[in-house]
């Protein structure tokens, strides 16, 4: 469970190269009500996804040209 806990608190603080992530701080996660922490979560999984398949996109339409 506490290895979950701290997952969660990497995956909220973790910014991918480009800059993508919320850019919070530790101090501002450690604040977060569980509730809030889990919605943000899932909503930045879903981000995630949507970027990736974005880049997938643009990658396939390069290699077209």
């Amino acid at each position: 469970m506490e290895e979950d806990f701290w997952e969660s608190v990497f995956q909220l603080l973790y910014t991918q190269h480009g800059g993508s992530g919320l850019h919070l701080t530790l101090s501002e996660v450690m604040e977060l009500e569980m509730n809030r922490m889990q919605w943000l979560l899932e909503r930045l999984g879903e981000q995630r996804k949507k970027e990736a398949h974005e880049i997938e996109q643009a990658a396939r339409r390069a290699r077209r040209k």
